[in-house]
């Protein structure tokens, strides 16, 4: 099968290290794992580094300083910008599964993205929210042992069952020409893309600046491009852990919600290529040993 790069971001250290212990306890390891920060604290480097040597996992540390306002697509963008200097765009197959550092996968989860997609398909993915109490709760020697890191309620197994049958029926319309433009919509912090159809779009918008509809926008145009879905909502599941919420309650808040609404093109004109200004970017292959590749 193709190569799998799983990639996370974050901006803080709260949570990373259980959801890259989770990657490593993965059925289907990836074959490169790249954090991508938005922030270059001190901390950041050190958490990384740590959890490289104590889980015997080579990682690509991609970091840049803070801006002062939630840049994800350019986050992300600067991790896939780190993978092609790497050579990746010489596998165009190459699949790129994008999580959040809060976000600990289950144990298939990797084999399912990368069973459903194939080489060709989009694969939407979904979460658990865990609990306060669940986050607090949660057992990495669970996690080791392929079962979620916490006693999950039936409530929340059967919400994400009827959210899997939901985006099937969207997934249905969408083959009919009678789905919205963005549906299935995906969710940034668990979806997976052919590198083929990441490049062809551009990658992520990164002149979506502020928190919010970033992945509504990446989903609109990977199917205007012709871009296959497939849904893992119910099979590639990640268990994201709780935290204070600088979502707003309605999607209309959102910072991007008028970009997204006002129309972008296909293509972006500032994504992975034509990238928007930022302060100087770091790349690091950090190893087991301790050491910087």
């Amino acid at each position: 099968m193709p190569p799998l790069a799983a990639i996370l971001i974050t901006h803080t250290t709260r949570h990373l290290r259980r959801s890259l212990l989770a990657l490593r306890a993965s059925s289907r390891t990836p074959d490169r794992v790249v954090v991508s920060t938005d922030g270059d604290a001190d901390d950041l480097r050190a958490c990384v580094a740590g959890a490289s040597r104590e889980l015997g996992m080579p990682i690509t540390l991609v970091r840049r300083a803070h801006t002062g306002q939630s840049r994800s697509p350019q986050v992300r963008n600067n991790a896939v910008r780190a993978l092609l200097a790497l050579g990746w765009n010489s596998t165009p197959d190459a699949r790129l599964l994008f999580l959040d550092g809060d976000c600990a996968p289950a144990r298939d989860c990797l084999a399912a993205h990368e069973r459903l997609g194939g080489t060709r398909a989009v694969v939407v993915g979904f979460r658990i929210d865990l609990t306060e109490e669940q986050t607090r709760d949660f057992d990495e020697e669970r996690v080791r042992l392929g079962e979620p890191p916490a006693a999950i309620t039936p409530a929340q197994w059967a919400e994400l069952a009827a959210r899997d049958r939901r985006y099937a029926r969207a997934l249905f319309w969408r083959r009919l020409g009678l789905a919205k433009p963005h549906k299935p919509k995906v969710l940034s912090a668990n979806v997976s893309v052919p590198m083929s159809a990441y490049l062809a779009i551009n990658g992520f918008d990164e002149e979506y600046i502020g928190w919010g509809a970033e992945d509504d926008d990446l989903s609109r145009r990977l199917y205007a491009a012709g871009t296959p879905a497939r849904i893992g909502v119910a099979s590639a599941v990640v268990f994201h852990q709780w935290h204070p919420t600088r979502a707003p309650g309605e999607w209309s808040k959102n910072a991007g919600a008028p970009r997204f609404l006002a129309g972008t093109p296909t293509r972006a004109s500032r994504g992975v290529e034509n990238p928007l200004e930022q302060p100087p970017v770091v790349v690091e292959h950090l190893t087991p040993e301790g050491n910087a590749a």
